[in-house]
């Protein structure tokens, strides 16, 4: 079986969500994209709620809010800053037939292979959080998907089940600028140190800064060992481009789904 890879240029945050929606409901699978953000986008998990972030100070910032299909909790996606991807997987791949837990952290170790082949020593899983800490914010809460280098998280995933299809979403962040982050999600019993001390991007931690195009061919080769799946490049079909300019329409730019939450 054939993994197919989209490694996608810098998109608005509506249609980065509009397109892996239309992955997961009529694409090819098994599929990972790579993609980046421009602008910024402030993400919000399927049911949370809006009022865990700073609206006003998103806007000022630059950053478009959208709210993603999958679950989890408030995400920054700076340009420039952090790489995402989404895996969409069908009931043929051994995987599907895990739990949810279990099956994010098994996938989310691409990530933690691509860094290997970065030179940068990872594990899934083991992530300590700040005690006492109150917010909407994702990377201050654990799952069984995070990755963690030295202590610190650099990459966390969200998944959602849809008709015998899987779509996982998952971040690594670059750089990380604390400030930055709480004052658009706020968070209850933190300061920039105490995140800076649980959160970093991996430029940060390397001291060095990577292109795009070497990260992605990082995940690539990682998620392929992963999966057990050979790589092979792809684009868009004309049926995926259809429906994610539909969903971008009549969903990811409708303010009863990205304030609410309310399918359109």
């Amino acid at each position: 079986m054939k993994l197919r890879v989209v490694v996608d240029g810098p998109r608005d945050p509506r249609m980065n969500m509009a397109i892996d929606e239309a992955i997961l409901r009529v694409g090819a699978a098994p599929t990972l994209r790579i993609y980046m953000w421009l602008p910024g986008g402030l993400t919000l998990g399927r049911r949370q709620s809006v009022e865990d972030v700073n609206l006003a100070e998103a806007e000022k910032r630059g950053y478009i809010l959208v709210r993603r299909p999958t679950g989890g909790a408030a995400l920054l996606h700076p340009w420039e800053r952090e790489i995402t991807y989404s895996l969409v997987l069908d009931s043929r791949h051994p995987y599907y037939s895990l739990d949810v837990a279990e099956s994010a952290a098994t996938i989310a170790g691409g990530v933690a292979l691509a860094l290997e082949e970065l030179g940068i020593a990872t594990r899934v899983g083991g992530y300590t959080p700040l005690p006492g800490v109150i917010g909407g914010l994702c990377y201050v809460r654990p799952g069984s998907s995070d990755v963690v280098v030295a202590g610190r998280k650099v990459s966390g995933s969200a998944q959602r089940r849809i008709g015998g299809r899987l779509l996982q979403h998952g971040t690594l962040l670059l750089r990380f600028d604390p400030e930055e982050w709480l004052s658009i999600i706020p968070v209850k019993g933190a300061g920039p140190g105490d995140l800076a001390s649980r959160i970093a991007g991996i430029e940060d931690l390397a001291g060095r800064s990577y292109s795009f195009s070497e990260v992605a061919d990082a995940l690539v080769k990682g998620f392929s060992k992963a999966l057990g799946l050979e790589p092979e490049p792809s684009g868009l079909e004309g049926r995926e481009v259809e429906e994610a300019l539909r969903l971008y329409r009549k969903k990811y730019s409708s303010p009863r789904w990205n304030l609410e939450g309310d399918e359109p």
